[in-house]
């Protein structure tokens, strides 16, 4: 680790009490530079000043670490595997066994994208199944403002460049330049603040009681150093039902690889718990 990002931690932990250590240090140079950037300080010294005089600015930067890109149906490869082959094996299995609800946890749901994706796909196969399931996505983020996002379900049109006409038609209205989410698809969500680094439990409150059939951790393990990162895995690894999937990122897959799970598909990002 450089020194300019040890000082950077170091001056958040004491003069803001807010420890950023957790982050990959790629991630926190990436940050460090954008605000520079923005700033047209060229100079990590002089930034640290700035982060020191000027009040708001420590804000600027966790905003930044905590704010993910996220589009809908990213990892086009793994959402087509959940498509095609993982969901409706699921929801025949349970249908089969008279097991007719289905639990996911979206654990870094950032502005929502993922979580409205994961519902477009229940909505459609359990159409298609002609029986009846009740699905729970729990959707949650340690950042308020972007769940707040996430529950005004707008988006512009960049989010939406994965998603099939037939989808756009079905499951959003346009206005302007603006694609809105429908309504229909809320029933299936609940959004939530939850820190996944947090010691106090491993699966976000609003669940209850985890046991989730689906966990999903997608471009997230990246954005922290490893300890954090297995603390992450860990997690989701108690809150999973027994055979239950994992979903990472699809440049992900090599983190998971040591823990508990055997991949199912090659090169997708999908695990399931041993």
């Amino acid at each position: 680790m450089n020194k300019g990002i040890e000082k950077s931690i170091h001056f958040m932990k004491v003069r803001h009490e807010l420890d950023i250590s957790m982050y990959e240090t790629s991630f926190l140079e990436r940050v460090i530079k954008t605000r520079m950037t923005a700033l047209s300080i060229e100079d990590k010294d002089d930034y640290l000043l700035f982060l020191d005089k000027v009040p708001g600015e420590s804000s600027e930067m966790i905003d930044l670490l905590s704010n993910s890109y996220s589009a809908f149906f990213r990892n086009t490869l793994t959402y087509s595997f959940l498509e095609h082959v993982i969901l409706p094996a699921l929801i025949g299995q349970k249908i089969k066994k008279n097991e007719l609800e289905i639990r996911i946890w979206s654990a870094a749901c950032a502005s929502g994208q993922e979580a409205y994706s994961i519902a477009i796909l229940l909505d459609e196969i359990v159409q298609r199944a002609k029986h009846p399931m009740a699905c729970h996505i729990f959707a949650t983020d340690i950042n308020v403002d972007e769940l707040h996002k996430a529950q005004r379900g707008v988006y512009q049109a960049a989010a939406v460049e994965n998603v099939s006409l037939k989808r756009i038609r079905k499951y959003f209205t346009t206005q302007g330049y603006n694609f809105i989410v429908e309504r229909s698809l809320e029933k299936y969500i609940d959004f939530s603040v939850f820190d996944l680094l947090s010691e106090q439990g491993n699966c976000p409150p609003a669940s209850v009681y985890g046991n989730f059939d689906m966990v999903f951790c997608s471009n997230l393990l990246f954005y922290y150093r490893g300890e954090y990162r297995q603390r992450i895995i860990d997690k989701a690894g108690n809150c999973l039902a027994a055979g239950g999937f994992l979903i990472t990122g699809e440049t992900e897959r090599e983190m998971v690889k040591e823990n508990n799970y055997r991949e199912v598909f090659h090169s997708s990002g999908i695990f399931q718990k041993r």
